[in-house]
């Protein structure tokens, strides 16, 4: 069994999508003869929490974990916001018509804390990483961003023991959309782009989730680039009949992701339809769309908090149709969120709002999913979601039968590839 090092920010008891990637490769790469050592932060400042991801850590699986100095606390302090509350990882840029004191946050965040505001890991995690390196006999390094910080700390535990290191990008470095509308200056932005250069050029293989995103990081340095996908796990399924048509949201609803083309759709349908259909959001929603649920408070639309990834897969169950509006950032067409997996595990109609042609529009095809519109395809939207209605009114339920189609999305088959891809660095070393 060799072993690798798996360099996370995010790991249980963090939740929310960060750290399903990483939780599942580690799950499944013992059956592929590898070994996983994890290294992550102390209490880290996650914007979820899920005690139950614990009991999916694997068996013999040894954690190391060390302090980091983060910025969240003073931001807290300075916006007057509780100590204990949860922050979403794009938080610096949420509002737009922000006051000072949050102007001045995002300022600092784009320009002093550079590559992200978990720079302050790198000391004590290249520590950490050196111990784990020496006792548990490493053969690889693996390490999983953003933060891209984690792959400043690989870069240099790489350089110091000559172990070869793959670097996995969940989401690009300095086009992610939640850094778009930071205002660096000039220096800061120079150091960012030369800090990505320096990581994509020295790791010995790059990977990442689409290959959109593989197109956008190989254009910046030469290395050998891979596309493993997040992958999902296949869930035992209800094959209950729906009591009711629920459409649902699960995740975090950033501001890039404006949810009114769905109400306007379902707001021109029958209104004996309408009366029927319930939408449904589980999980932080941007509060600047606060004003937007208010207006059309006439549909039935509920906002539910965060649940546990198991609760949540359960409840999720009961939808009809599953709603993924894909973050509008000049990289729509690329990239593929992590929640999408989940969705395909439900195996119901998945309604995406985003752009033509794109990796999701592809994804749904292949798979026999769903659908793609445009965030303005109000009338497109509206036919979709009347079609599901209407299966679901003549058959009680809208699960669709796509497991031949969805075979090479699992993380089992995704795991294979990575685990083909660590064996073939380590023979080209050796």
């Amino acid at each position: 069994m060799k072993n690798v090092l798996i360099i996370t920010y995010y790991w249980p008891p963090a939740g929310g999508p960060g750290v399903q990637r990483v939780l599942k490769f580690a799950k499944l790469l013992p059956k592929f003869g590898w070994r996983p050592v994890i290294l992550t932060v102390e209490d880290g400042d996650y914007p979820a929490r899920d005690e139950s991801l614990i009991a999916k850590i694997p068996d013999n699986c040894p954690v190391y974990s060390s302090s980091i100095l983060e910025p969240y606390s003073l931001y807290r302090r300075l916006t007057g916001k509780k100590k204990d509350e949860k922050l979403p990882t794009f938080v610096l840029n949420e509002n737009r018509s922000a006051g000072f004191k949050n102007k001045l946050a995002t300022w600092v965040r784009a320009n002093v804390f550079i590559p992200d505001a978990r720079v302050g890991w790198i000391p004590s995690g290249v520590k950490a990483g050196k111990r784990a390196i020496a006792k548990e006999k490493i053969d690889l390094i693996f390490a999983s961003s953003p933060p891209h910080t984690v792959q400043l700390i690989a870069k240099r535990l790489a350089r110091k023991t000559g172990i070869p290191w793959v670097a996995d990008f969940r989401d690009p470095w300095t086009e992610a959309f939640w850094s778009a509308n930071l205002k660096k200056n000039p220096l800061s932005d120079k150091l960012d782009k030369r800090l990505e250069r320096g990581v994509l050029s020295a790791a010995d293989a790059v990977i990442t989730v689409s290959d959109g995103v593989k197109e956008m990081l190989a254009g910046k340095a030469e290395n050998l680039y891979k596309v493993i996908q997040n992958g999902f796990e296949p869930i035992e399924l209800s094959k209950d009949k729906l009591k009711d048509f629920r459409i649902l949201f699960i995740g975090s609803l950033s501001n890039y992701q404006n949810p009114e083309s769905l109400f306007k759709a379902v707001e021109t349908l029958p209104e004996n339809i309408q009366k029927k259909i319930a939408i449904q959001f589980v999980g932080r929603v941007f509060s600047g769309f606060d004003p937007l649920f208010e207006q059309y408070n006439h549909l039935n639309i509920e906002r539910l908090p965060y649940m546990p990834h198991r609760e949540l897969m359960q409840f999720a169950q009961q939808a009809a149709l599953l709603f993924r509006p894909v973050a509008q950032s000049s990289y729509a067409d690329k990239n593929v969120g992590a929640k999408t997996y989940d969705y395909l595990a439900l195996r119901k109609p998945i309604l995406t709002l985003g752009v033509k042609p794109s990796v999701s529009e592809k994804m749904l095809r292949e798979t026999g999913s769903g659908e793609l519109f445009l965030y303005e395809d109000v009338t497109g939207i509206s036919g979709f979601v009347k079609s599901c209605f209407n299966k679901w009114k003549e058959d009680g339920t809208t699960l669709l039968n796509n497991q031949e189609q969805l075979k090479f999305y699992s993380t089992e088959f995704q795991v294979e590839q990575l685990t083909g891809l660590f064996n073939e660095i380590l023979n080209e070393k050796n």
